[in-house]
């Protein structure tokens, strides 16, 4: 397994801040490697594809293709992370991420629809429900998620595409697997290009000191 963090140029003011809370809630975490445009990271491994917002599937595709494991823990860049990771049902998913399951989402079940199945603290996503394709944090098959992105196109659409290509999703059906401060349907940490104000206060609990100006608050 390996741990891609979706990020870009833009962002490289906050890569301190989620090295800080990676190395200190999930220390013995696999290896992490970011994708940016240009910038390199300081903290982790990089690779770098230019990418025009509109291509940036074909960068991802690029980018994927230089990891050298079939599966991806998918993070976005503002993922800070709050609390001790849970590395055992991690490595449940992983251990159950086969045959046509594409994707373990980790955020919690939102959908009343979500199916109850044999697999332990995960539901199974109906088919045409919404977001049963998500961006969000959740660990993925590299194979099944380079065909669900064979489309060039920018991240928002492949949300608003759902292209499932036939294969199973999964959602966590229990307590947080990695709580990194969403809760479903509200923003948090950076939403839009701006910061969250609930940020705040668990920045200053933990010692990380950003500029807030660059980006403003929402």
């Amino acid at each position: 397994m390996k741990i891609a963090v979706l990020s870009c140029d833009k962002n490289d003011d906050i890569f301190e801040a989620f090295h800080h809370c990676m190395e200190k809630y999930w220390p013995n975490h696999p290896e992490v490697i970011y994708f940016t445009e240009k910038i390199i990271n300081p903290y982790y491994k990089t690779i770098a594809v230019e990418r025009p917002i509109d291509q940036w599937t074909k960068g991802l595709r690029q980018f994927l293709s230089q990891i050298d494991d079939n599966q991806i823990l998918i993070m976005i860049d503002d993922c800070f992370i709050r609390k001790p990771v849970d590395v055992e049902r991690i490595r449940y998913a992983s251990n159950h991420l086969s045959g046509n399951i594409a994707c373990f989402n980790f955020e919690l079940s939102f959908d009343t629809n979500d199916e109850e199945t044999g697999l332990e603290g995960f539901k199974k996503r109906r088919h045409g429900s919404d977001y049963e394709v998500s961006l969000m944090c959740g660990l993925w098959d590299r194979e099944k998620l380079l065909k669900v992105i064979e489309k060039d196109t920018s991240p928002w659409q492949v949300e608003f595409d759902q292209n499932n290509c036939g294969f199973e999703y999964y959602i966590n059906s229990g307590d947080y697997i990695i709580d990194w401060g969403y809760r479903t349907w509200n923003p948090c940490n950076i939403f839009k290009g701006k910061w969250c104000k609930d940020i705040v206060p668990f920045f200053e609990s933990e010692g990380i000191k950003v500029d807030y100006s660059k980006k403003g608050f929402r």
